[in-house]
């Protein structure tokens, strides 16, 4: 008899862990797509120019978009299971569903099963992302951002009209040689700078990009510079030989739009090898973002022990509540994580130390709040926070 009922919790466990998969799966993936969506979209909205009135192609768009995800996944994927989490296990108490297994004596520890092996895949998969998969598109996003810049004043199929795609610059090219790159009949009127306007004109030359340095350099051959110059009021004419004309691509762009690699989107190698070529200033910042790569990928991990005994208290404070306890949760990481990190660097903290914290609190604080798990009655803390919930949706009707 005792077996036969050991089979049946068992059976019971298996088909509830997998109703507990299933509706934490579909708001994750709705979550995650959005919020990356949205954040995607916000940096590629400082491109709004260079796509939409440069013609830039169907694929680039595409490809800046892929690219673009891994950095915000970064953030997303932990937000995004903490977001559904939290919604699941509030629906399931709303509809009384918890309710139901306590009484029928099912110990309310048994949600940690599903939830926690989804936060392993989801502390597995961020890992990977942050490590191996940022680094690597952050390159991509860069090259292709470089072509498409490249794409817009290239002169391949430019011949015979004026190209005015960069600001203050327009560039005409007589003729183009593709097998050989060569350009011959070339002029080039200059008037970026208020108080200097130059005019340039050559019988030849070549265009080079500097992936270093971004400088995208015509190299003119047998030509004349006819500059004027606001401050004397003079107008000087100068033959040459060879001379080079730069155009940076990188100040085309904001400087968020990240053409440069920024700091998190280094990998392991790139990071300790900025370290050595930092200023004494930037170092701890530098080190603080090689544990960061570990520390932000594993909260998925810390939120699962906070998540479960939040979202099964979360009764009927509101449709979007748990959307709010979300953010709420989030935004207080985060903030924890900065602050944390000033007051680290200010006291001279050891790094792997201060990017610990952020987790360990969220540790603790879930490891409080499970402490009456199965108890019926709310404690102190919950009561507190449904009281302040409670007053904010009355003054919002």
């Amino acid at each position: 008899m005792v077996h036969l009922l050991v089979q049946i919790l068992r059976a019971f466990n298996k088909k509830f862990h997998l109703y507990i998969l299933k509706e934490l799966s579909y708001i994750l993936l709705l979550s995650l797509v959005i919020l990356t969506f949205i954040l995607v979209m916000s940096r590629l909205g400082k491109l709004t120019d260079l796509v939409i009135n440069k013609g830039v192609e169907l694929m680039d768009i595409v490809l800046l978009i892929v690219y673009s995800s891994p950095p915000y996944l970064t953030f997303t994927l932990p937000m995004a299971f903490l977001l559904s989490t939290i919604v699941t296990l509030g629906r399931l108490s709303t509809e009384n569903e918890i309710l139901a297994l306590k009484a029928s004596g099912v110990n309310l520890r048994c949600l940690f099963v599903p939830i926690a092996s989804v936060g392993i895949i989801i502390s597995a998969v961020a890992l990977f992302n942050t490590n191996f998969l940022l680094p690597t598109s952050a390159n991509l996003f860069r090259d292709t951002l470089l072509n498409v810049l490249k794409k817009g004043i290239t002169v391949d199929d430019k011949e015979g009209i004026f190209n005015d795609t960069v600001p203050g610059v327009v560039i005409y090219i007589d003729r183009v040689d593709t097998q050989t790159n060569k350009l011959t009949g070339i002029l080039v009127s200059d008037d970026r700078d208020k108080d200097e306007k130059q005019t340039i004109s050559a019988s030849n030359g070549f265009i080079h990009l500097d992936p270093a340095t971004l400088d995208l350099s015509f190299i003119l051959y047998n030509g004349s510079l006819h500059k004027w110059e606001k401050k004397d009021d003079t107008y000087r004419t100068i033959s040459f030989k060879d001379y080079t004309f730069m155009i940076n691509l990188a100040k085309m762009l904001p400087p968020s739009a990240g053409v440069r690699k920024r700091p998190f989107e280094m990998d392991r190698s790139e990071l300790k090898n900025a370290m050595r070529l930092a200023k004494k200033d930037r170092i701890y910042d530098l080190q603080i973002e090689i544990y960061k790569k570990i520390t932000i990928p594993l909260s998925a991990l810390a939120f699962v022990l906070l998540t479960v005994p939040l979202g099964i208290r979360r009764k009927v404070e509101g449709r979007f509540s748990g959307i709010v306890y979300s953010l709420a949760l989030f935004v207080f990481y985060y903030m924890l994580m900065a602050l944390t990190e000033n007051l680290g660097k200010t006291l001279h903290i050891p790094p792997a130390l201060i990017s610990a914290i952020p987790n360990t609190t969220i540790v603790f604080l879930g490891l409080y709040l499970l402490r009456n798990l199965n108890v019926e009655e709310p404690t102190k803390t919950s009561q507190m926070f449904k009281f302040f919930w409670m007053r904010y949706l009355e003054k919002t009707k």
